[in-house]
């Protein structure tokens, strides 16, 4: 399994990826869990409080409705979130843009 990268914007609590290295579901959940490990995700669910209303990269395994070794690696600012929302969150859009696998 790989390592993908996510941006989107947090609402309501979940992250909404606007921007994707593969498909994905259009809300996921964040957790510190493996995919192989024996306990559930909601054990480990990484509170996105803190990213409210903000646009995020996340870096993890999806999995259904999770992102399991999920780990934040940036926030945006009020600027940057206002550019992410007008260039990726477009109505008429078909699908989530592509992004190009991330390094590190």
């Amino acid at each position: 399994m790989n390592n993908y990268g996510f941006l989107g914007i947090v609402q309501r609590g979940c992250f909404r990826p606007l921007a994707t290295e593969r498909d994905t579901a259009d809300s996921l959940r964040l957790t510190s869990v493996t995919v192989q490990a024996t306990q559930p995700p909601e054990s480990g669910e990484v509170s996105l409080a803190a990213y409210e209303s903000s646009a995020i990269m996340v870096r993890g395994i999806d999995n259904g409705e999770w992102i399991y070794s999920a780990i934040v690696m940036d926030q945006a600012g009020p600027i940057l979130t206002a550019v992410v929302r007008e260039v990726f969150d477009s109505d008429d859009r078909v699908s989530k843009y592509r992004l190009k696998p991330l390094l590190g």
